[in-house]
């Protein structure tokens, strides 16, 4: 088994900028990357698939080994007394990072990604609007808030499974409209077919559950 490429941080991205006095701009040319997702990892906004990191290392590496310079590693001993206070079970990490399977491909892990954001933006729209009790019967809510508390708990659910989906962990799948339920879960593959998560499902067997973490 091939050894994992090492990935880079944000803040190594930072200080290579700053050693190199390379931009945006010239980083995306040479790594492939959009200008977009290089800017977003920079200021720590978006994290970057274990391939895409991959691909900022080798560039980064080379820039500094054609000037001479060793690439400035990062050596963080933090966190050791936790890991080893619980088992090893937990990392601390500086930014959000999902457990990113290694069956999941890159598109679908874009797709997935841009879904789960899309999703936290609208919860955040939703838990600015104004509280509103009374309604037509005079009940907790009025019907806009009723409403609007059924769309946050699906956004957030939504996220949820896409999250399992990240992590190999498919709860549902694909099913036709016409399909009678027999299970909760078979309502579930209904109800996320129906969904923006539709064409992300699989339509068999999840598959193995090797993680890797995409930081």
């Amino acid at each position: 088994m091939n050894a994992a490429k090492k990935g880079v941080t944000s803040e190594q991205l930072r200080q290579a900028a700053k050693d190199l006095n390379l931009t945006v701009a010239a980083i995306a040319d040479g790594t492939g990357l959009s200008k977009a997702y290089i800017s977003e990892f920079r200021n720590e906004t978006r994290n970057l698939s274990p391939t895409q990191q991959a691909q900022l290392r080798d560039y980064l590496e080379a820039q500094y080994a054609a000037r001479g310079m060793a690439f400035p590693e990062v050596e963080d001993t933090s966190d050791t007394d936790l890991l080893q206070g619980l088992g090893g079970m937990v990392k601390r990490i500086s930014r959000p990072a999902i457990l990113l399977s290694e069956d999941v491909s890159s598109a679908q892990a874009e797709k997935l990604l841009d879904l789960i954001e899309g999703n936290r933006l609208k919860v955040q729209e939703i838990l600015a609007r104004e509280f509103e009790t009374g309604g037509f019967f005079g009940g907790d809510f009025s019907e806009e808030t009723e409403n609007a508390i059924r769309e946050l708990f699906a956004l957030l659910a939504l996220n949820y499974v896409a999250i399992l989906m990240l992590r190999g962990r498919n709860i549902a799948s694909k099913v036709p409209d016409d399909a009678k339920p027999k299970t909760l879960g078979d309502w579930l593959s209904g109800y996320l077919s129906a969904s923006p998560l539709a064409d992300l499902l699989p339509t068999a067997d999840a598959p193995a559950e090797t993680e890797t973490e995409a930081a």
